[in-house]
């Protein structure tokens, strides 16, 4: 738990963890996830590099990963995607379902789609369980004010690799150069514990048969 709570947003999104309960979870309110790929509620669908449309309702009950890059940008934001690529494919069986992994792209989706699956396919390979997202213009101010980081410094994107709880809140930012697979592939099974988000107990582990 210490080595999650250690850190909480420090990436500018006001965090929507509460220690008390949600009044009405059938109809979850917008979180730190929402907020990071949807800023208003009327934003624009997510596609992804197959075509297919990402909408808040696949990520609800998820952990979700998520890095950024661009079609321009350096080895060291390559290696960030091989890098969680490979812990994506590495998680257990009956996690690999409960954790969503997305790559979102900061180019104001130049080229459109198929730009953006040949940089997938190009990078990670056609298999890969990497959402690959492509934006506009108004995503890409948003996410860029969110992350507060300079637009002198595109087309490389920003390092940090966030991590989001099974309620969407923040759990975790690291650093993505290089990526730290070891920790992450602990922290996110720790993570899927938290059935609630990080604001409520743990689920109780299951009796062990004798």
């Amino acid at each position: 738990m210490a080595a999650l709570a250690i850190g909480l947003p420090l990436w500018g999104i006001p965090s929507a963890v509460s220690v008390e309960p949600q009044a009405n979870p059938a109809a979850p309110s917008r979180n730190d996830l929402d907020t990071l790929l949807w800023p208003s509620v009327d934003a624009a669908r997510r596609i992804d590099q197959r075509g297919r449309a990402l909408r808040p309702a696949d990520l609800r009950d998820r952990v979700a990963v998520v890095a950024f890059v661009t079609a321009e940008c350096s080895i060291a934001c390559v290696t960030r995607i091989l890098d969680l690529d490979r812990v994506a494919k590495a998680l257990p069986q009956a996690l690999r379902d409960r954790a969503v992994f997305l790559a979102v792209s900061l180019d104001d989706a130049k080229g459109g789609n198929a730009t953006l699956r040949a940089f997938a396919d190009g990078t990670a390979g056609a298999g890969t369980r990497l959402r690959f997202l492509a934006g506009d213009a108004a995503w890409t101010a948003s996410l860029m004010a969110l992350l507060r980081y300079p637009a002198a410094r595109m087309p490389e994107p920003p390092p940090q690799v966030l991590v989001f709880d099974r309620r969407g809140g923040i759990a975790m930012t690291y650093g993505g150069d290089p990526v730290d697979r070891p920790r992450l592939e602990r922290d996110i099974p720790l993570l899927d514990t938290f059935a609630q988000g990080l604001g409520a107990a743990p689920a109780p582990a299951s009796p062990q048969p004798r």
